[in-house]
């Protein structure tokens, strides 16, 4: 249980710093890549929740 909070987290912390990157007009790769490990840690989140 813990590790899901952990997860969830470290998941929209990622998102956070994806939304800021593309507000401030970093390369779309590094945009790319924060947004797809957020929603991998929340994706993970929700999976240790459900189990």
């Amino acid at each position: 249980m813990i590790l899901a909070f952990v997860m969830l987290f470290a998941g929209g912390m990622l998102l956070g710093g994806a939304w800021s990157f593309h507000r401030s007009g970093k390369p779309w790769w590094l945009r790319i890549l924060l947004l797809v490990l957020g929603l991998v840690c929340v994706a993970v989140c929700i999976w240790r929740i459900q189990t």
